[in-house]
């Protein structure tokens, strides 16, 4: 396996790559939530996807140093969100002092794809969803609310997701919907996403299989990063089947009304 450096190059392409998803998204986002909105502020994009949604966030900001305004995430956000997340490391003091409070640290991991085989494991079957994704929107959404049971009624995020310029997958147990995962190209560069294992489906290797498959469809030699918590069964997963961590963020949820700058 070939140690990756998190170099200034990486940097900036890992940052890129962020930035220009993000960018991206929100004409493919309108078709299932028209209110969805971006902005380029100080090296970095903020959107919104919806009030309380875990894809309404800002990221990159302040980027190299570059000049920057807090102000206007505020401005951007006015009227839209009552809550959003700040992505960004170097700015700790300003924004705690405008109102952030963090709220966890994840962990960015990556690797160069090698060659992979997709585990055959009895009664699973692993697809690449195309055309109708309800299957694929369903067990993401019982799998992130711990629900044993496959939603009647989608929620507003899950019809989100499903809009999302993304290759979905989905692993079934004996033709059930079981598991679901995400995979996001831009400019030859890869992200994993939207892991999602219901609960009485878990220990499996569900994920492991996912992980695999999207591999193996990215293709030996490609770049492909991931996010995890530090210390979750996903991260432990991602580094046994070669991810490496580069760095951890930290993310800040933006909640009421500003605090009182301290000199």
């Amino acid at each position: 396996m070939t140690k990756m450096i998190l170099t200034d190059a990486l940097i900036d392409e890992l940052h890129a790559f962020r930035v220009g998803t993000m960018a991206r998204s929100i004409a493919s986002l309108r078709g299932a939530f028209p209110a969805a909105q971006g902005r380029a502020i100080g090296s970095g994009f903020a959107n919104f996807v919806g009030d309380g949604s875990p894809l309404t966030q800002a990221y990159g900001i302040g980027h190299r140093n570059s000049a920057f305004d807090l102000a206007e995430i505020d401005e951007f956000y006015d009227g839209l969100a009552t809550n959003w997340e700040l992505i960004v490391t170097p700015l700790l003091r300003l924004a705690t002092q405008a109102g952030y409070v963090p709220d966890h640290f994840e962990t960015v991991l990556a690797q160069t794809a090698h060659q992979t085989t997709v585990e055959e494991i009895p009664g699973i079957e692993i697809e690449e969803v195309t055309g109708d994704t309800t299957d694929w929107m369903k067990a993401t959404e019982a799998g992130w609310t711990e629900s044993t049971e496959l939603p009647v009624e989608l929620s507003e995020f899950s019809h989100v997701m499903g809009a999302y310029p993304a290759r979905n997958y989905l692993a079934r147990v004996d033709s059930e919907p079981a598991a679901s995962a995400a995979l996001v190209c831009f400019e030859g560069k890869y992200l994993f996403a939207g892991a999602s294992t219901r609960p009485q489906f878990r220990g499996r290797g569900l994920q492991r299989a996912l992980t695999q498959r999207r591999l193996a469809d990215a293709g030996a030699g490609a770049f492909v990063q991931v996010t995890a918590i530090p210390g979750s069964q996903s991260h432990r997963n991602l580094q046994r089947v070669g991810f490496q961590p580069l760095y951890s963020k930290l993310v800040l949820f933006r909640r009421g009304e500003p605090a009182q700058a301290v000199d």
